[in-house]
């Protein structure tokens, strides 16, 4: 601090200017941040050291945190990992069975997706009981149920002729369903549906951020699996597993039979593809997926046969 009558510095603790005599007189708080900064300086050797070993451990704590925290994308388990309304993808997933005209025996069925507001269907073309040159179908078509988007139990049950491309869905294993009626049950003498209506299609283009499907990122398949009941919606998850070729998609999610046509989604509800198929030893079992890749191709070769019917 310094004299107020001569300006020179005065020592602190002093009563009076050791140049002038004057009187020094000194604020309660003006001495004690005297007090403060002298203390510092007498220890500021002590300071800096306990300053940086401070310093060392907040580095160190805080790279420990990065580098548990997982870098890869975020899966299912997390609270924060979804960014759509689950219930809006569920009521799109639909379960499929489709009656043999041969026998009772070579019935079939699996799962399928609304992608249109009329009723159009994706679905895989195995779940159709043909052979490589009929379909075993009667006019009447498959039975095609709706799900309580909540519960995942039946709700709605319609009726849906199958669309079978010659030789392009036997290809890439991808065929449509188009509802034209909702399903009379005899037995309770009133339909098991309301037709004609909007049907719930799935539509992934608010949300959809990137298509590029990448390797260990989350997954979840909707479907109709033998292994729960096949009556119920269900839903498994798992990840990424690898890319085998020609626009597979290997994923831990579980998927067996009756799973086949049906969806499978990013954390963003971005449809990556259709759940086709597993593979499995005594010990674990890996889903096959046909990727979105492959289906924009099945699509656009469907066009091209369209148009050469037309022509």
């Amino acid at each position: 601090m310094f004299c107020k009558n001569c300006g020179v510095k005065v020592k602190s603790g002093s009563k009076f200017c050791q140049s002038c005599g004057q009187e020094v007189k000194v604020g309660r708080f003006t001495l004690l941040r005297a007090r403060f900064f002298e203390w510092l300086k007498d220890h500021r050797k002590a300071i800096l050291i306990i300053s940086g070993v401070i310093l060392f451990f907040v580095i160190v704590s805080a790279y420990d945190e990065y580098s548990t925290s997982p870098s890869s994308p975020q899966d299912f388990s997390s609270s924060q990992s979804n960014s759509y309304n689950q219930e809006e993808i569920a009521s799109s997933v639909v379960n499929i069975f489709c009656p043999s005209t041969r026998s009772e025996e070579e019935a079939s069925g699996g799962s399928g997706t609304i992608i249109d507001e009329e009723g159009l269907i994706l679905t895989n073309s195995h779940i159709v009981p043909q052979d490589e040159t009929n379909i075993f179908v009667d006019d009447t078509g498959c039975l095609v149920v709706l799900p309580d988007p909540v519960s995942g139990q039946p709700d709605e049950v319609f009726l849906a002729h199958p669309i079978v491309i010659p030789g392009i869905s036997d290809n890439y294993d991808l065929a449509y369903m188009q509802i034209y009626s909702a399903f009379y049950d005899e037995e309770e003498a009133k339909y098991a549906g309301t037709y004609p209506r909007v049907f719930p299609a799935f539509d992934d283009t608010t949300r959809c951020r990137n298509e590029n499907v990448q390797l260990g990122e989350p997954v979840r398949i909707f479907g109709y699996p033998a292994i729960s009941g096949g009556y119920s919606l269900t839903i498994t998850d798992g990840v990424v597993s690898s890319f085998p070729g020609e626009g597979l998609i290997v994923t831990s999610a579980k998927i067996s039979h009756g799973n086949s046509g049906g969806l499978a989604v990013d954390r963003h509800g971005c449809m990556i593809g259709v759940p086709s198929m597993f593979r499995a030893d005594e010990a674990e079992s890996l889903g096959i997926i046909i990727s979105t890749e492959l289906m924009n191709s099945f699509s656009d070769e469907v066009s091209k046969y369209i148009n050469s019917l037309e022509n």
